[in-house]
């Protein structure tokens, strides 16, 4: 650059994202300059979902998810007693399944506190199909309901 010539500092950071677009970025062995841009947009699954689920026979419970990764999120009971915890798992063909660990809530706190578990999730645009699954002392528990995204449409 010509020392004679200034550019004002507000258009470096432009000038040189522009650079960086410029040239083509390796992206999981593809480059955006080539469309491919999928490797950087978030997973249907990305979001804050609620909504309810029951147990056969039983009331409705809220139920609050975040997922900032597909591999994983916290969940939420706000209900009598609330509980709650970390979801770790991931893309599982049309589903998402995660194991579920409750952090907070869970019978060593609480008499009927909540489980640790399964979650299977299938995600349809702006609905979620919830499955929930444990097995405690030899019984088995299931839930299950459907969630919506909060705050909206996913954004592409």
């Amino acid at each position: 650059m010509n020392p004679k010539t200034r550019v004002p500092r507000q258009w470096r950071s432009g000038i040189a994202l522009a650079s960086l677009l410029a040239v083509p970025l390796a992206v999981g062995g593809a480059t955006i300059a080539q469309g491919n841009i999928a490797d950087i947009v978030p997973d249907a699954i990305v979001g804050r979902w609620v909504g309810q689920a029951a147990q056969p026979g039983q009331d409705p419970f809220e139920v609050r998810l975040t997922f900032v990764s597909p591999r994983g999120g916290v969940s939420r009971y706000p209900s009598t007693p609330a509980c709650g915890g970390i979801l770790t798992g991931d893309r599982d063909g049309d589903h998402y399944e995660y194991q579920e660990t409750i952090t907070f809530g869970s019978p060593d706190e609480v008499a009927d506190g909540c489980l640790n578990g399964t979650l299977r999730l299938t995600v349809s645009g702006d609905k979620m199909k919830f499955d929930w699954s444990a097995n405690a002392n030899g019984q088995d528990f299931t839930s299950s309901g459907e969630l919506h995204r909060q705050g909206g449409a996913r954004k592409r």
